[in-house]
């Protein structure tokens, strides 16, 4: 169900998937998963902004460091009208990550932030992987410990170019 903060205190027992419009909010994550419930981020923003950094940030790294479960934004394609006029409604632009065609579709600079923050969190679940799997061997446990040091670290405020590279040293640096 999509919803807002403090959606909790309302139907936290009885919701098993919060989709939380808005900033993800830690607190509330735990809160969720305190109750064994999961929460995914959504609206942050809708979708159909040109600002493919805006998405890559808000529905990659910026969400796993709030300690949200996953992401569910609004549309894939909306038209509010037809689709390919992002301007034909007097209330809303239309919300597209893709334009369809005849055989398929075509894609969007923030369908590709989306994607980017997807693979930056593929990356991370990459590196967390391989400090666990190196913290069991004797010979990598200490480069482990740093390397999940560093994870604590990450701020998805940052450079999200440069914090990709740095994940891909360690998953190398700990591989072998």
């Amino acid at each position: 169900m999509a919803c807002h903060v403090g959606a909790f205190e309302l139907v936290g027992d009885l919701l098993d998937l919060a989709i939380c419009a808005g900033r993800p909010v830690p607190a509330e994550a735990e809160k969720w998963h305190g109750a064994g419930h999961r929460i995914f981020s959504y609206a942050n923003p809708q979708v159909g902004l040109e600002q493919p950094e805006t998405y890559r940030r808000n529905f990659g790294l910026l969400i796993w460091k709030a300690g949200y479960d996953g992401a569910c934004d609004y549309a894939y394609q909306h038209g509010f009208g037809h689709v390919w006029d992002d301007f034909d409604s007097n209330r809303y632009r239309d919300h597209n990550f893709s334009y369809p065609t005849i055989d398929g579709v075509i894609d969007t600079i923030q369908w590709e932030g989306f994607r980017e923050g997807v693979d930056d969190v593929r990356y991370l679940t990459t590196l967390l992987s391989a400090i666990e799997k190196a913290k069991a061997n004797q010979d990598k446990r200490q480069l482990a410990l740093e390397a999940e040091k560093w994870t604590a670290t990450i701020d998805p405020s940052g450079n999200l170019d440069k914090l990709r590279m740095k994940m891909i040293e360690w998953i190398v640096r700990l591989g072998n």
